[in-house]
């Protein structure tokens, strides 16, 4: 891989993506969607990424003009999981945006690349991860527990309770929430890559499930947080029944829990101008 296309560049784990990418010297298209990339401190993230000469940010008209030359057989990754935790599933459906990607798939022979909640195994959300499948490109499905780590959308437990630090904030558990696992999101990224760069290339569709590798470690993150856990409702910890063609990976690294959360801890502090 030399290059990627990724859609909703400014959405949590396409963000980290993209960071990681560029930092390995490939070249990276961030399409720019309106419907999901709406953010407080877009122009922060743009400050983090915009200066470097491997990054091209396009809008989704722009990207479907310029397809047969600026992003021609690049890896396409795309982050249902940011769709789905932000409740914006709505997009996946939505006639330009389908239209936009079935014409990219007509003029590239490009891999696939679907970041999905873990939740999508037993309740598909959507049809898009169907459409994929019936592409007949080589697709990777990486389906992930929680991730945490800066930019986290203020939905989840974990950012909450941070940004309570700052600012007032209510800390409720979201529903699409799944407190089985947790994984550092520069962990779940860099593992995601060292598969796609390592592996031998496939003809073919193939899962993965990512994780900690660590038994109840959602609930340790919570803990080093001092999340209240009577809040947390951590029924849903219970294992998903996994198909047997499904690959579980652990991810290669594991940061310590005061490292990845002081990253976490950091942004915040600094977006909200506390010393």
């Amino acid at each position: 891989m030399d290059k990627a296309v990724i859609l909703g560049i400014y959405g949590f784990l396409s963000f980290h993506a993209c960071k990681v990418l560029l930092n390995r010297g490939f070249e990276v298209v961030g399409v720019h969607l309106d419907e999901m990339d709406h953010s407080l401190f877009i122009e922060e993230k743009r400050l983090e990424i915009g200066r470097n000469a491997n990054f091209t940010e396009l809008t989704l008209s722009e990207w479907e003009h310029r397809m047969d030359d600026e992003t021609s057989d690049a890896t396409f990754i795309f982050s249902i999981y940011d769709f789905y935790r932000m409740n914006k599933d709505c997009v996946l459906q939505n006639e330009k945006f389908i239209s936009s990607v079935n014409k990219y798939m007509e003029t590239n022979h490009t891999d696939i690349v679907l970041l999905l909640p873990i939740q999508m195994l037993n309740h598909p959300v959507g049809l898009f991860p169907d459409q994929v499948k019936s592409w007949g490109r080589s697709s990777r499905f990486f389906y992930l527990p929680c991730i945490y780590g800066p930019w986290q959308s203020s939905d989840f437990m974990f950012q909450q309770t941070i940004l309570s630090k700052f600012i007032e904030v209510d800390i409720i558990k979201n529903q699409r929430e799944w407190t089985g696992d947790a994984l550092f999101v520069d962990d779940a990224i860099n593992t995601v890559l060292e598969l796609l760069e390592t592996e031998e290339p496939l003809h073919h569709f193939r899962s993965y499930i990512l994780e900690s590798g660590r038994k109840n470690y959602w609930t340790e993150c919570a803990a080093y947080l001092q999340v209240d856990l009577d809040k947390a409702d951590t029924k849903d910890s219970i294992p998903f029944e996994i198909d047997s063609q499904i690959v579980k990976v652990p991810v290669k690294k594991l940061t310590p829990v005061a490292d990845s959360i002081k990253k976490q801890l950091e942004l915040v502090q600094r977006l909200y101008n506390h010393p």
